[in-house]
């Protein structure tokens, strides 16, 4: 089985979730996680959801204020599997934010961050983890070091590899789980496209440098379709991930498979 642990799927931003469903049927994936996108609410995805249980799970944004707690409580109840955590949430970092995180621990509920490069890297982040250690938190677009290859050498440039060794060293914390992008997240268009996949290596050691710090047990794959559309597109960032060297049979059956069961079914 494989399992697509980020996608987006909306009515108003970004495509139906048909789109997604045929993306998923003509590449043998057979279940994904709905991530919702910012500024859009959850009725559609929890609609989706209601059509398609055993297909989906869906994590979505609740507003940040006074009723955040009374909001995790409903979606929970909806049969949410997460929430979906900015980084930059005022107050996450101190207590109230703290106990927040416990509770969705408490709840059941994962919390699929999103946030730069910098937030992660941060003692903020850190401290976090340390303090909430009962709620499972799950690194989106492996925290974002993409940004930092540069356009001229194609590779990572050395104060994105200082702040991406910060965020290995949070892989001692077994509450903590990442997600490998498509590789066209992370490496730049190649100027010359052959039949084949664009890519077909693992150009910054990006995703090495994190197999071997966290361990496939604790790493997942998620496509980010639809904007993965407008890199490789959909087959080619499931693929180039899945035909990757470091990968063992064992490693690519805890990404696709086990560790995304464990976490959103």
């Amino acid at each position: 089985m494989i399992i697509d642990t980020h996608c987006h799927a909306g009515i108003n931003w970004f495509e139906p979730l048909e789109m997604l469903l045929a993306q998923m049927e003509l590449n043998n994936v057979q279940r994904a996680a709905l991530i919702q996108h910012y500024g859009s609410g959850n009725e559609y995805i929890f609609d989706c959801l209601k059509k398609y249980p055993n297909k989906l799970s869906v994590v979505p944004i609740i507003k940040w204020g006074n009723k955040k707690l009374h909001q995790v409580e409903e979606v929970k109840r909806n049969g949410a599997s997460g929430i979906r955590v900015y980084l930059d949430y005022e107050e996450l970092f101190l207590s109230p934010g703290i106990e927040f995180c416990k509770i969705l621990g408490d709840l059941n509920l994962v919390a699929s961050v999103a946030g730069t490069l910098d937030q992660f890297s941060s003692s903020g982040f850190k401290k976090l983890l340390e303090e909430a250690g009962d709620t499972n938190f799950i690194i989106e677009h492996l925290a974002g070091v993409g940004e930092y290859t540069t356009h001229k050498n194609k590779h990572v440039n050395s104060e994105g590899l200082l702040k991406y060794d910060a965020v290995l060293d949070l892989s001692r914390f077994e509450n903590l789980y990442i997600k490998i992008p498509g590789l066209g997240e992370l490496n730049n268009r190649p100027p010359s496209l052959s039949n084949d996949m664009p890519f077909n290596s693992d150009s910054n050691n990006l995703i090495k440098m994190t197999l071997d710090a966290f361990g496939s047990s604790h790493m997942m794959w998620g496509s980010d379709f639809p904007p993965v559309s407008n890199r490789e597109g959909y087959r080619s960032a499931l693929e180039g991930v899945k035909k990757l060297e470091i990968f063992t049979e064992q490693d690519k059956e805890n990404i696709f498979n086990l560790v995304p069961m464990k976490l959103f079914f």
